[in-house]
């Protein structure tokens, strides 16, 4: 006759006791507990409040891409090739200054070259522009003379509609000059901005009529304007184009700063290598 088996545990371990109620555990040990549930409540709770205003602050912004600008340095902008650009910057400029209701004069940009004469119809390339000092303050000696690589250097021509490129109506005047100095030096302001590589730009005013006298040209380099192209070209020139003899005081004081100092009369040498150079003298 055979034993039944008793049933015997796979593992053999004490018994589970069972779980202590809260009212064993000690008032003491309660507070405690409670206050790290509560301490990690407010972390918790402070973490969701911040990742809400990130997460609302961005859908924000994605919605309204607009709503941080992006300040530009003039409302117009050239694109295309640097001759591109000096093109587009010329006639851009030209056709806002304007006399007794007319354009007062064109602007041929490009390289710095010059007419070669006689039979020749191709222009002589400008090697380098060599700028004499004003020795009338005692401040330089006559040789003093700055040689400026004209390969990193733009030109623009004003020309005016009468003989000679001369300006075709009405008398010459210091506001009209002044007024064409304005022009010039929003033409460097544009190239220095938006023409990689531009070191220097030379713009020569329409001369007087007759051609008795000789012509004048305002020439700046990159450093001439380093703080006007920090900031935007309407806190140093007026976005509406004034008339002669009505440019603001405030204006009209960086304008003279700026360009006075760098009014020459020209003439052209030639290099041995057959090669022109401009020859910039400064008008006392």
């Amino acid at each position: 006759m055979s034993e039944q088996a008793e049933p015997r545990p796979l593992i053999e371990a004490e018994p589970a006791k069972p779980v202590e109620d809260s009212g064993s555990v000690p008032r003491s040990e309660m507070a405690r507990r409670t206050g790290y549930r509560r301490r990690f409540a407010i972390v918790y709770g402070a973490l969701a409040l911040v990742g809400g205003i990130a997460i609302g602050a961005l859908i924000v912004l994605v919605s309204r891409p607009d709503a941080v600008p992006n300040p530009s340095w003039s409302a117009w902008e050239p694109d295309g090739s640097a001759n591109a650009r000096v093109k587009q910057i010329a006639d851009h400029v030209a056709k806002e200054y304007r006399f007794q209701g007319e354009q007062m004069a064109v602007a041929l940009g490009g390289p710095p070259t010059v007419a070669a004469g006689g039979d020749s119809t191709s222009p002589i390339p400008v090697a380098a522009i060599a700028v004499r000092p004003d020795t009338s303050t005692g401040q330089a000696e006559e040789d003093d003379i700055e040689l400026v690589d004209a390969s990193k250097s733009m030109q623009y021509v004003l020309c005016g509609l009468g003989d000679g490129c001369a300006l075709s109506s009405g008398p010459p005047t210091e506001a009209r000059h002044t007024l064409l100095r304005r022009e010039a030096l929003e033409l460097a302001l544009y190239t220095f901005k938006y023409v990689d590589g531009v070191q220097s730009v030379t713009v020569f005013l329409p001369p007087p009529a007759g051609g008795q006298t000789a012509g004048t040209a305002v020439f700046l380099e990159r450093g001439d304007t380093g703080p006007e192209l920090a900031k935007p070209l309407s806190s140093t020139l007026s976005p509406l184009t004034p008339s002669v003899g009505a440019i603001k005081a405030g204006e009209l004081q960086t304008l003279n700063r700026i360009t006075r100092s760098r009014l020459y009369q020209f003439q052209y040498t030639q290099a041995q290598d057959l090669s022109a150079v401009l020859v910039l003298d400064p008008i006392a």
